[in-house]
């Protein structure tokens, strides 16, 4: 038997995103629900391990088309995943799922399917979230039906969970509670490091500086960007403790490499935070030479929760001698009047910004207006993501100072570093 072809009516997940949007808007408009189901094919791992994967998929082409040509008010059925499809039902609200999830399962429990192997018996998992009741955007209402339907794949195989607000609160408590042992666990056990990114003249392309990156090391060994835990860490309190951590990586690699310019992030919470300015300074009062060749980052939009204080922070860490940059600008708050109250010697515009600044333009204009109001105020500028010739030679002829990106280096441990005599 032939490998059935795929299904027009089964839309691929571009497709599927681009119908969702129609659902949400319809649903806003006529203010009748909607419900967006994520069907899973139980054991299919197994399936496409012990037959093959051509069967499985089968399985998942046959399931789909079974449940389009029998469900009634079917607006959609779309492949999300190699073992998963979404269903959208109109007129479908909280009383009503639970119904049109117990007749695709029975639907699919009633069928055998033809199979290049011979029929073959399914089941099939199932997550449901309301749509606009429990679900505001399309990209939130895809996340809370992929976790239902993993937590129904886990607790009741062949069943239905219905994402609600609180199984919602009961996941974000979870992923709280991971979030914090895995980060203070890291402080701990030495797990949390920095990996050091160059920062390079625009002028000559010779290296300025080095950004520290804060990398999370699992216990397996996979490096974690701080992207990826720091706002988290953040909504947790945790802050405080992360950026003192930064420091303390920080300044024994000042003390221990003279020649190095180094520049790490703080949050908003660290500015009312005296131990790590007492870290520092217990740090300068021996070595003045760090001061000078440390660059303190703070993003505009950590500064616009206390204007004030963080004006008040920079200016005693311009005080102790250190340089002090505002990082991702342009993607904040911060108005020029703001930036002319601040007393900082660097503005790094969000890269952003700067991939996109060949592609129109408007990003072009906002990138060069940005350089030159800096320069203007007598900073310096610092050109992130920079990740082409092209891109680069377009801020040199704007009059960007230094480059930032792939184009020049990844970020890369300490050790690396030490290893090729860089450090």
């Amino acid at each position: 038997m032939d490998v059935p072809e795929p299904d027009p009516a089964l839309l691929n997940r571009t497709r599927l995103f681009e119908a969702l949007g129609a659902v949400f808007r319809r649903a806003e408009r006529t203010q009748r629900p909607a419900a967006l189901l994520m069907v899973s094919v139980n054991a299919l791992g197994a399936v496409n391990t012990q037959l093959g994967i051509d069967v499985g998929d089968e399985l998942i082409v046959e399931t789909g088309r079974l449940l389009k040509s029998k469900l009634e008010n079917v607006d959609t059925i779309g492949r999300y995943g190699s073992n998963t499809f979404a269903v959208i039902v109109d007129d479908c609200g909280p009383d009503a799922i639970g119904g049109v999830a117990a007749t695709m399962n029975a639907l699919v429990k009633g069928t055998t399917f033809p199979t290049a192997v011979g029929p073959m018996a399914a089941s099939i998992s199932i997550g449901g979230v309301v749509i606009p009741q429990h679900a505001k955007t399309v990209s939130e209402a895809i996340q809370d039906a992929i976790a239902a339907v993993e937590l129904a794949k886990q607790q009741a195989p062949g069943g239905l969970v219905v994402h609600t607000q609180e199984l919602a609160a009961e996941r974000a408590l979870v992923r709280e509670e991971a979030v914090s042992s895995s980060v203070l666990g890291a402080i701990e056990e030495g797990r949390m490091e920095l990996m050091l990114q160059p920062v390079v003249r625009a002028s000559d392309r010779t290296l300025a500086f080095y950004e520290g990156l804060l990398r999370l090391r699992r216990r397996d060994g996979v490096m974690i960007p701080a992207s990826d835990f720091i706002e988290d860490a953040e909504k947790l309190g945790l802050a405080r403790v992360v950026d003192r951590r930064a420091l303390e990586l920080a300044l024994p690699l000042l003390v221990a490499h003279r020649d190095l310019k180094l520049s790490i992030n703080i949050s908003s919470l660290t500015v009312g935070d005296e131990d790590w300015i007492a870290t520092l300074q217990a740090v300068v009062k021996t070595r003045p030479d760090i001061p000078p060749r440390l660059i303190v980052e703070m993003t505009e939009t950590a500064m616009v929760h206390d204007f004030d204080a963080a004006a008040v922070f920079l200016d005693r860490l311009r005080a102790i001698g250190c340089r002090v940059a505002i990082d991702d600008f342009g993607a904040g708050y911060t108005s020029f009047r703001h930036l002319r109250q601040l007393t900082v010697d660097m503005l790094k515009i969000d890269g952003a910004f700067v991939i996109n600044v060949l592609q129109g333009r408007q990003e072009g204009v906002l990138v060069k207006s940005m350089i030159e109001m800096a320069t203007g105020l007598g900073l310096e500028t610092v050109a992130e993501w920079v990740a082409d010739e092209e891109t680069a030679a377009f801020l040199e002829a704007a009059g960007v100072t230094y480059h930032q990106g792939f184009l020049f280096g990844q970020p890369v441990t300490v050790e690396e570093l030490e290893q090729e005599g860089a450090l």
